[in-house]
């Protein structure tokens, strides 16, 4: 599904934000991506997905055998990979609703509006399955900061890419959103979609990850399986001012940490 080679991305005028860096990621699985603050997540994350931005890059990035650089025109990429971050705006009076409507029409690249059954029917699932009915006569810019997490994790599900790519998308979801986005992204996966997905919370990626890197000053210092990732050798090279334990949860046999 993604295969990353020597992939490096420099400021303008310094230092590299990310080493030249290779990874592979089978489609249907879940790669977790986690690091200290300024390691390198997002670079790598909006270079595989594309995104325009003002750092050097160089290497390559295929995803489902296109070359990223070639994939020029937004609905064709968005329908391939979508990148996904974590602060939301929107400049206009736009209801959930027509945020989910909208997000479809710009996926599908017709040049008429207006939405299919299956189109509809696909909101419809998301919504409910994320509890979200109550929010669709809402005024977007009226939502909390999780909140707006939520609706427009949900606007990405509808939009359907292949690959998910979400930078710390969850940073502010309470609990039990952030349990059911779990099982939501389990799901998902199973039914074909593949997700990159960064966070500070450990635990959360451990979880919902299939396999995991871990970033330290623009290097990749570990990958592979969550299980021969996740050690305390590793979390010990991330931080080594702190010494948390690595545990097996009783519940669901992932790794945890305690400290």
């Amino acid at each position: 599904m993604i295969r990353v080679s020597r992939l490096e991305v420099k400021s303008p005028n310094g230092p590299s934000l990310l080493c030249p860096s290779d990874l592979e990621l089978p489609e249907r699985s879940v790669l977790g991506v986690f690091g200290p603050n300024g390691s390198g997540k997002s670079s790598l994350l909006k270079a595989i997905a594309g995104e325009p931005s003002a750092v050097v890059r160089s290497g390559e990035v295929i995803v489902e055998g296109v070359p990223i650089e070639l994939l020029r025109e937004p609905a064709e990429r968005i329908r391939r990979v979508m990148y996904l971050g974590s602060d939301f705006r929107s400049p206009f009076q736009l209801t959930v609703r027509d945020l989910f409507e909208l997000g479809i029409e710009s996926a599908s690249g017709r040049l008429l509006p207006g939405l299919n059954a299956g189109e509809r029917d696909r909101i419809s699932n998301v919504v409910e399955s994320l509890d979200l009915l109550s929010f669709l006569p809402r005024t977007f810019q009226t939502l909390s900061d999780g909140e707006k997490q939520l609706v427009m994790f949900a606007r990405a599900l509808i939009q359907a890419p292949k690959v998910l790519i979400l930078d710390e998308t969850f940073s502010k979801l309470d609990l039990d959103r952030l349990i059911y986005v779990t099982r939501i992204i389990r799901a998902w996966t199973a039914c074909g979609m593949t997700f990159l997905i960064s966070s500070h919370d450990l635990n959360f990626l451990s979880e919902v990850s299939d396999q995991m890197v871990f970033l330290k000053k623009g290097n990749i210092i570990a990958g592979g399986p969550v299980d021969s990732v996740m050690n305390e050798s590793n979390l010990r090279e991330l931080f080594c001012q702190v010494a948390p334990h690595v545990v097996t949860s009783p519940e669901s046999g992932r790794r945890k940490i305690l400290y």
